[in-house]
């Protein structure tokens, strides 16, 4: 299993001990029926840490959930054991090939998607066998933890797979040399939509995304929109690089050309941003030592963005992985490369972290929420004229702004991990002044967000 680090929030750490005895209360009897909570993210881990991991050999894999602070709320097992229809999920680790066991979240952010083989833990080189021995399986996950594994597929044989990603009952399936499959939820058939390599995939916006490391393929659109038929053109996207190894990809879309795009690509975490109509480098974090392998995030209330990544991913059981997290706060098309990280996340000697993924109920903020221009926000902030009275507050803080420009607003407060902790409708915010408890909050810095239906614009409050 993983253990949590301390985190970069007082309010993170003052949060542990109340969320253990918490945890401890949810869990029983029953942890698997909950659902997830919406900003918590999910972390594919291969082996059951009671076992050294043997390379090439399937091992148990399990979807464990964590809250921003890094706190493990639950684990859930893939099936290990064939029941009905539902087929056995194992992966294996490789001392060479990091590519196996992205997951990925829905457009409509109501589940997740992971790809598999139908073997038992132990079989040797399973990535290797043939199809007709091992089915290649698709594992979905929905909003409450409940897992189907009857998607089996004689497909990529003597081939790795790497990804799989759902759009009501479609699903799209990447690997080896076998390309790009298409199949529906449940079936045992598929159609090839490309024969070019790739790996972590992305519903977005009804388009289909992949990385690949195929020719000058890097990060690429699939066909036109969402396809189903045969001989579909994988094309890389315009400004990225034509070189190196992207992994898994995180893309903030606001629908404004405030496009922005994460990758973990050779061994680094990279930003880009949609600027005339060409991607533009936003700058990289880290080393080469680091070894990105995933990124996941969400877009904050407060237009910021909320990275959660792995890294230090050798695929051994001395270097299994850790996983990070950072606020981005520097806006679209600003590089981001003086931002440091936090390790929140450390795995045992005996897992494997793949991939990242942030929890079914979170894609409105993560997909489709703007990533706030600086120089908007400011005019926005001057014409909302947003005060806080007192700045800082220990019970009461008093909300002043522009009625004139408030029809249909509401005001949300946000800690630092960007979940909402207090909420104003519209209604109490037609005088022009809300009044908001903070007693109870934990001491420390918030943001408070007002929202007139057409913009918005945020103070930094603290409480004392």
């Amino acid at each position: 299993m993983a253990f949590p680090v301390t985190w970069y929030s007082n309010a993170c750490q003052m949060k542990k001990a109340i969320h253990f005895v918490f945890l401890a209360l949810l869990c029983a009897p029953n942890c698997f029926a909950q659902t997830f909570t919406p900003g918590n993210f999910v972390v594919v881990r291969i082996g059951s840490g009671a076992n050294v991991l043997t390379p090439g050999e399937a091992q148990p894999v399990f979807l464990d959930e964590y809250n921003p602070c890094g706190d493990l709320v639950r684990s859930i097992p893939m099936p290990v054991a064939v029941s009905g229809n539902n087929k056995r999920l194992t992966l294996p680790i490789s001392t060479s090939d990091y590519t196996e066991g992205y997951i990925s979240l829905s457009q409509d952010g109501t589940k997740l998607a992971l790809a598999g083989y139908d073997a038992d833990p132990g079989t040797a080189a399973v990535s290797s066998a043939a199809a007709t021995a091992v089915k290649r399986v698709v594992a979905i996950i929905d909003q409450n933890g409940v897992v189907n594994t009857t998607t089996a597929l004689s497909a990529f044989s003597s081939q790795a797979i790497r990804a799989a990603v759902i759009n009501g009952a479609d699903i799209w399936v990447s690997g080896g040399s076998g390309g790009i499959m298409y199949t529906t939820l449940g079936s045992t058939t598929h159609v090839q939509l490309t024969t070019t390599t790739a790996r972590s995939l992305v519903v977005l916006n009804g388009q289909l995304y992949a990385s690949s490391t195929s020719g000058a393929l890097r990060i690429t659109t699939v066909g036109t929109g969402l396809p189903v038929t045969a001989g579909q053109t994988m094309v890389n996207l315009p400004g990225l690089p034509t070189t190196g190894n992207p992994y898994q990809f995180f893309v903030v879309n606001g629908n404004s050309g405030s496009d922005v795009l994460y990758v973990a690509h050779e061994n680094l975490l990279r930003k880009y941003s949609l600027s005339g109509g060409s991607w533009v480098s936003n700058g990289t974090i880290g080393v080469a030592s680091d070894k990105y392998r995933a990124v996941t995030g969400q877009v904050t209330t407060s237009g910021n963005v909320r990275l959660y990544a792995i890294r230090k991913n050798d695929n051994t059981t001395a270097a299994s992985g850790e996983i990070v997290t950072l606020l981005d706060s520097t806006g679209y098309n600003s590089d981001f490369s003086s931002l440091l990280p936090t390790v929140i996340v450390q795995s045992n000697d005996n897992n494997v972290f793949r991939s990242i993924m942030i929890t079914p109920g979170t894609s409105v903020l993560s997909n489709s929420a703007t990533v706030i221009n600086k120089e908007t926000l400011q005019k926005e902030a001057d014409s909302l004229n947003l005060q806080l009275t007192p700045n800082a507050a220990k019970e009461k803080v008093l909300v002043t702004f522009n009625k004139e420009q408030m029809p249909h607003s509401r005001i949300v407060v946000t800690n630092a991990a960007g979940q909402i902790v207090r909420q104003v409708e519209t209604g109490a915010t037609q005088t022009g002044q809300v009044t908001i408890d903070v007693n109870g909050l934990t001491k420390g810095v918030y943001y408070v967000t007002l929202h007139n239906g057409k913009k918005q614009t945020t103070k930094r409050l603290l409480v004392l």
